[in-house]
């Protein structure tokens, strides 16, 4: 853990100086998970041609080694670094419900730098709960939450553990953040849709929530203005005055939308290396969610 405390001290020239490096060694030389990318991607842009496919990668590969540097400058970036370098264009959004002591749920997906979101939103002064997926390695697992953590005032909690926690913690007005395009840990549970051209389950544990304790769901959209500059903007995906006209599944439905509205205007900064079409839907599979109710 040393390391990665006084690497994070380098300046930004010298960080991104060794990102130029690394996108070359991950891109030409290694070719990390080449086949994977160039998948998903000739899948969702099937009206893109060759060297547009090819253009989008390789701005995808030098986006993930800018966000693996800046992943690890979060673990001692300053308050006011992420205030100077991301800025919030509508925090009222949000903030309209708290001063009505209302809960919310934030949703988001992998796309831009969702590590620096967590920093931004917790240094908003609104009190955040945000769901985390447990990695696989145990040391890279404790220098994420490390970092996640650095400026939240609560624990992060572990993905599995959403729906019992937001259970225990229904009276305590805060936002529950989630990242909702990861893929669903039952997969017969989940809800299909289709993703980028694509036939894809999502995790539903966010409408279960939502509706069960009527919290407001908004959208934060990350986008890059410029190598390491970013700005975040909310939309209300749906509210609880209109949960029961919206059938089972709508709210679920327009965060897919608008992540996928949001990933063609920002094509080369979505996860293109994550593996998030392994698991097709076969005639077993559930194909609407089943939403029981919660225990309270």
């Amino acid at each position: 853990m040393f390391f990665f405390k006084y690497f994070s001290k380098l300046p930004f020239f010298v960080l991104y100086g060794i990102s130029d490096i690394a996108y070359f060694i991950i891109y030409r030389v290694v070719s990390y998970r080449k086949k994977v990318v160039f998948e998903n991607l000739r899948h969702s842009f099937p009206e893109r041609n060759k060297k547009e496919i090819e253009d989008i990668a390789k701005e995808f590969y030098k986006h993930i080694a800018d966000l693996f540097i800046e992943f690890l400058k979060g673990y001692s970036i300053s308050k006011n670094v992420i205030n100077d370098r991301i800025r919030i264009v509508n925090l009222e959004v949000v903030k309209k419900y708290f001063d009505k002591n209302q809960s919310i749920i934030i949703v988001t997906g992998h796309i831009s730098n969702w590590e620096w979101l967590l920093h931004a939103l917790n240094l908003t002064g609104i009190p955040m709960d945000i769901v985390y997926q447990k990695l696989s390695s145990p040391l890279f697992n404790q220098l994420s939450l490390f970092i996640r953590s650095r400026f939240t005032i609560t624990p992060l909690i572990e993905k599995q553990d959403t729906v019992r926690k937001s259970v225990e913690r229904k009276d305590i007005t805060r936002a529950l953040v989630l990242g909702s395009d990861q893929s669903p840990q039952n997969w017969k549970a989940a809800y299909w849709t289709t993703f980028l051209h694509q036939d894809s389950g999502f995790f539903n544990g966010t409408e279960k929530i939502a509706r069960k304790f009527e919290y407001p769901v908004v959208f934060s959209e990350m986008r890059r203005i410029k190598r390491g500059y970013y700005e975040i903007e909310f939309t209300e995906i749906a509210n609880p005055i209109e949960f029961k006209n919206l059938p089972m599944g709508e709210i679920t439905e327009r965060f897919v939308r608008i992540l996928e509205q949001s990933i063609h205007k920002y094509p080369s900064d979505y996860l293109w290396s994550h593996r998030r079409w392994k698991h097709k839907r076969t005639e077993e599979d559930v194909v609407r969610t089943n939403f029981k109710e919660l225990k309270s």
